[in-house]
């Protein structure tokens, strides 16, 4: 059977969850790819393949891509008109599309009408979907898709780069955030909670991986900023800190929390972070509003050591529903149904 995957911005995490299968399928599986934010050449090395590079807004063909059309095509984000191009041609062909698709279910206008447009524009031309995790589920049934056509595991971070780091009590870091410093990720709350935080003479250490328009203000809130690094780098900043905090205003799931549950971490996450349902129980962490992460921030500085021992067991117990071993058996998975039918 020929396979096709083609995933728009390929990140290093998602080279790494195919690698399994690439190494397993060899030439059997052509991966396709938009540019993202790391070079052709550093994504190819974690996949461990060559990339075929393509425009996601230009309409293509698998004969322009001198590519045979798929029996099984993957493909992330129906919008696209290159991947919906694709789809189409693939199902023309009595192939089988699957569309992994990130977004969370979110109980807005927005996606009142998305749900329309889904069933009548794009839904046709789908098979089947694969999601991060709980909250994408419940976006796709939403939407109409039969449970039994619903596959999770995505998303998720490499185990054998992000490690269980020591004991939380002994960690360098209270806090870090790893993410853009803007507005989404709720960085205007967080800024408000370390200067709140400060003035009631709270001592604590925090640090931010990242960059943004808010960099000033988050310097000048004496957060040790930390320019986005590769992933050995996050992996060890992530082994040092006992709470990954993210406030976002929204955050459809979220890798990097991921990576901080594999390091052991807590957790202070907003209730617009879809991942909370999958990696998040009151045993590792805390729920905050979106943007408001104060008094979490202080719930987790007043937790005593047995507590911090039993959250880093439980961040270290939900790890294990993600990662490349997931997504390989979610492929495999919808591999076999294609074998059935």
């Amino acid at each position: 059977m020929k396979v096709a995957i083609a995933w728009n911005g390929l990140p290093f995490y998602g080279a790494r969850l195919m690698r399994p299968i690439i190494s397993e399928l060899g030439s059997s599986v052509e991966i396709l790819a938009t540019k993202g934010p790391q070079s052709q050449k550093d994504i190819e090395e974690a996949l461990g393949a060559t990339i075929c590079m393509i425009e996601a807004q230009s309409r293509t063909n698998w004969k322009q891509l001198e590519m045979q059309v798929p029996d099984l095509f993957f493909h992330t984000g129906w919008a696209y008109p290159s991947f919906h191009a694709l789809a189409r041609e693939v199902k023309n062909h009595g192939g089988t599309v699957v569309c992994m698709v990130d977004n969370s279910r979110k109980y807005n206008l927005r996606q009142v009408i998305g749900k329309q447009i889904f069933r009548w524009v794009y839904r046709p031309h789908i098979d089947a979907v694969m999601v991060p995790g709980e909250s994408g589920k419940e976006l796709m049934e939403y939407f109409g898709m039969p449970a039994k056509l619903i596959y999770e595991g995505m998303y998720g971070a490499d185990p054998k780069i992000f490690r269980p780091g020591p004991p939380l009590e002994g960690r360098r870091y209270d806090f870090l955030f790893v993410g853009q410093f803007i507005e989404r990720k709720g960085i205007k709350g967080l800024i408000h909670a370390v200067r709140e935080m400060r003035m009631e003479k709270k001592e604590f250490m925090i640090a931010a991986i990242g960059d943004g328009p808010k960099r000033t203000e988050m310097e000048s809130s004496n957060i040790e900023i930390h320019p986005f690094a590769g992933a050995d780098d996050v992996a060890q900043m992530m082994r040092s800190a006992r709470f990954l905090v993210l406030p976002s205003i929204e955050d459809h799931w979220g890798v990097v929390v991921h990576e901080a549950v594999l390091s052991g971490c807590g957790l202070i996450l907003s209730s617009g972070v879809g991942s909370r349902l999958d990696l998040l129980t009151p045993r590792n962490g805390f729920v905050c509003e979106p943007g408001r992460p104060m008094q979490m921030m202080q719930q987790a500085l007043d937790a005593n050591d047995d507590w911090l021992d039993g959250c880093r067991q439980e961040s270290l117990r939900l790890a294990n529903g993600f990662g490349p071993e997931q997504w390989c058996q979610a492929f495999r998975k919808i591999c076999d149904s294609v074998h059935g039918r």
